[in-house]
């Protein structure tokens, strides 16, 4: 990563590229990427476009965020964030995060939201394993329908997380704390994750999902998501399953007052874990 320059870009020239990376990541059709027009105007306005270069000065990735409020306070409201396909799992990701946040703290925010498909188990763990995360609000078919290679095909189902910038948890997942990790650490596993009662398990092979009845009171549930979504979505139907089965395993659970802490992954599914009376200031977890 020390050969990766990770940076704020306001010049056109970059702005353009993070247009073309946009069709790179999500191979949409024009009409949806963002434009260098529209990226500018909210660099100027006190949004952040964030892009890293390789040492031949090709971008790899980047992020876009702009600045809105939530509960009467300012926060960074995290639209994209991609990494071309031969850099993911170098830590691109991980790095523009942490840019990310350092700049967010800078000018005085502390929470930064987004949203993902609660079906995509990588970005479920990069989420909440390894930034710390959380995850208490459930939308269903967000967007609508989607044209992207990536989306096509089933509802746009998304979570939004809260990034509590402050919380302890996430200055340690950062490298705050001069004992703690400098880059990509996970979380410790929670103790009892392995044995929380299931909202959502999985049967079959190929796994199909079953919903469960759980306990009124217990700390911690789990909901399993397909480790390989992606592979998932071949066949129609189960895919459309899943769907259906997290959202409603989420949505009851969060009204029931849970969030999301924290993902395990694992093969063939991996799982959300669940936390009662989480409080909701990234304490939890």
């Amino acid at each position: 990563m020390d050969h990766v320059d990770i940076r704020a870009i306001t010049d056109v020239a970059s702005l353009r590229a993070v247009e073309h990376l946009q069709q790179q990541v999500w191979q949409m059709p024009d009409r949806d990427v963002v434009p260098s027009h529209q990226l500018l105007a909210a660099t100027a306005a006190g949004g952040l476009v964030i892009g890293a270069f390789a040492p031949d000065g090709a971008m790899v990735g980047f992020c876009y965020g702009f600045v809105g409020l939530r509960e009467g306070r300012p926060i960074l409201y995290s639209h994209m964030a991609g990494v071309a396909e031969p850099w993911r799992g170098a830590g691109v990701g991980f790095q523009l995060k942490r840019a990310q946040r350092e700049t967010a703290l800078a000018r005085s925010l502390d929470r930064i939201i987004w949203t993902y498909d609660p079906l995509q188990a990588a970005n479920a763990h990069f989420n909440l394993r390894k930034l710390g995360a959380e995850a208490r609000r459930y939308y269903v078919n967000y967007y609508g329908e989607m044209p992207d290679e990536l989306n096509r095909g089933i509802e746009s189902d998304r979570l939004e997380v809260d990034w509590f910038l402050r919380a302890p948890r996430v200055a340690t997942l950062m490298g705050d704390d001069a004992a703690g990790p400098s880059s990509g650490t996970e979380a410790s596993v929670p103790s009892g994750a392995g044995a929380a009662p299931p909202a959502l398990d999985a049967s079959g092979d190929p796994p199909w999902p079953q919903l469960r009845a759980w306990p009124h009171g217990a700390p911690l549930v789990r909901v399993a998501v397909p480790e390989d979504f992606p592979a998932v979505r071949r066949d129609e139907a189960r895919a459309r399953a899943w769907r259906e089965a997290t959202r409603g395993a989420l949505l009851e659970s969060f009204q029931r007052g849970y969030a999301a802490t924290d993902f395990l992954r694992s093969s063939p599914v991996g799982f959300y874990v669940l936390r009662a009376g989480a409080a909701g200031d990234g304490r939890a977890g």
